[in-house]
């Protein structure tokens, strides 16, 4: 009869990945309960005991996180220095406002196991109280795809300067374009002048439908180019030659004589 072996988890086979969770309007034992799972491991099959088969939750908006009841004003954080009467207790109200990144860290810290392990599981929660982190680098590397991944939105101040450094480089200096506004003022006429000239012409000029029905007119009063032509034609058959016009004046002159 043959046997199965036992699979024992190896820490070669472990593929390590980083989840985005926006504690905005989320209940906080809930959040909790969520992120110890990806922390311990428990979401995959080679999740072990003795191994750190979890993976890397990065938490933004953790001042926006929800708790249900009136656990705002009931639940306290003790601490105790271990010395007679230095027993402290803060409310969850007092804590969400000043360091809201603890209240987060205390809860998931209770789900994970008290060990040198859960110390090592709860290193790799990074916990953020807006909405940037600057873990966008691991996240488009290793991030799991059903996961929406939240970039930066504010862009890097090294890419504002050299934007900005490009922009004044392209553009001339502002004393250079007040210069040139000041010399196109000195030479073009003001606008009140130019419109004033406008109207002197249009009332010098007669209008167009005047100049249309005088010309109409000429055109009426004056023959046809051809019947010009043809009389012209007629003159220069029945006028003598110039030469002979010349010559008799001539003879006319020397018989005077």
């Amino acid at each position: 009869m043959k046997t199965m072996k036992t699979f024992n988890t190896k820490s070669s086979v472990i593929n390590e990945q980083w989840h985005v969770f926006d504690a905005t309007d989320k209940v906080l034992g809930r959040l909790a309960t969520e992120v110890s799972t990806l922390l311990q491991g428990k979401h995959k099959p080679i999740y072990a005991k003795n191994l750190i088969t979890g993976d890397h939750v990065v938490v933004v908006n953790a001042s926006k996180v929800k708790v249900t009841g009136k656990k705002l004003e009931q639940k306290m954080y003790y601490r105790h220095s271990h010395y007679p009467g230095s027993l402290k207790a803060t409310p969850l109200s007092k804590i969400q406002e000043d360091h809201p990144d603890r209240v987060i860290r205390e809860a998931v810290r209770g789900m994970l196991p008290k060990t040198s392990l859960g110390r090592q599981m709860l290193s790799r929660l990074k916990v953020y109280a807006g909405e940037l982190h600057p873990h966008g680098a691991q996240i488009k590397d290793s991030a799991r795809p059903e996961i929406v991944v939240e970039e930066e939105i504010a862009p890097a101040i090294n890419q504002v300067h050299q934007a900005q450094t490009e922009v004044e480089e392209i553009a001339p200096p502002v004393d250079q374009v007040h210069q040139a506004q000041t010399e196109v003022e000195e030479i073009a006429p003001p606008v009140d002048q130019v419109h004033q000239a406008q109207t002197e012409v249009e009332e010098i000029a007669p209008p167009v439908d005047q100049v249309d029905e005088a010309q109409t007119e000429v055109e009426e009063i004056a023959p046809p180019v051809d019947q010009v032509d043809e009389a012209q034609t007629e003159v220069e058959e029945i006028a003598p030659p110039v030469d002979q016009v010349d010559e008799a004046q001539t003879e006319v002159e020397e018989e005077g004589k």
